[in-house]
Order: structure tokens, then sequence, then C-alpha cells
């Protein structure tokens, strides 16, 4: 009972943080050995998206989400290409030409659309990071103000003579 009240009062959960650390710290040893991408994160495109975490989960969010309306367009490409090897050449460049005008609008939809993602997510990992480290200096404190309490109580003489010295 007192464990659970002790993870509803927001008392201290330093083990389970801890552990949770250790498995993210293993997990991105991990990635960080695979030798692609030490090879990536060597390049100056590495570099500069280590230097630029917003810009790389914004990339990173853009490039997963607009996989597929990539690849649908490709296969689109080609079965109008194959079209047009019987005979349909003005089709093809028509379709194509509205198949492009579409794709675009629906990548800058994409753009629009990732960039809030991108921004909440920013938003929600701020929140949790600033959360988090007024929980950790609470409990800093509390602990610092527990080991000087017992102090002060041992040797009451030494703060009577500190405080008459000071006037």
């Amino acid at each position: 009972m007192q464990s659970e009240m002790s993870n509803i009062d927001g008392l201290p959960l330093s083990r389970e943080m801890q552990d949770l650390q250790n498995r993210f710290n293993t997990m991105m040893h991990t990635i960080n050995s695979n030798s692609k991408v030490a090879a990536f994160m060597n390049s100056s495109l590495g570099q500069y998206l280590d230097d630029h975490p917003f810009l790389a989960l914004l990339l990173l969010v853009f490039t997963i989400m607009s996989a597929v309306p990539v690849g649908l367009f490709l296969i689109f490409a080609v079965v109008t290409s194959l079209l047009a090897c019987i005979g349909f050449i003005v089709m093809e460049g028509l379709m194509l030409s509205i198949g492009g005008v579409v794709l675009l609008c629906f990548l800058c939809g994409m753009v629009l659309i990732s960039l809030a993602i991108s921004s909440l997510l920013a938003i929600c990992y701020f929140t949790f990071s600033t959360t988090m480290n007024y929980y950790h200096n609470a409990s800093t404190a509390s602990k610092k103000e527990e080991t000087i309490s017992p102090s002060a109580n041992m040797c009451p003489g030494n703060t009577e003579s500190k405080s008459t010295k000071a006037e």
C-alpha cells in the first residue's frame, strides 16, 4: 500500500526512472554503434541534423508521412509510361502533369501537417523535460533539507553563536 501511495502522490520514482533511462541508453548505444548510422552521423548532413534536432524531427516526420504518396505516384508514373508505349503519348503528358500538380499540392499539405506534428512533439518534449527537472529539483531539495535538519538539531549551540556573531 505504501508503494502505491508513493506512486500516486508523486513521491520519488527514481528506481523506475533509472531503469527506463538505462533501457533507453542501451537502445541508443545499439543504434549508434551501427556502422551505417555512424557513417551518416560523421557526414556533414548528419552533423548538421545533430546540431538541429527540431529540423531532424521535421524531416523524419515528413519522410515517413510522404513515403506512401510518393510510392503511389511512382506506380502511377510507371503505369502511365506503359500506356504511352501503347500510343497514348499526349494522354501520358496530361496525366503526369495532373498527377504532378496533385502530388505537389499533397506534399505541401504534408509539410504543414508534419510541421504541426513536429511542433506538438517538441512542445510535449519540453513540457515533459521541464516537469521532470522540476520533480528532480524538488526531490533533491527535500533530501537536502532532511540531511541539514538532523545536523542542526544535534548542535544547537553552534547556530546560536553564529546568530549572535552576526549581530
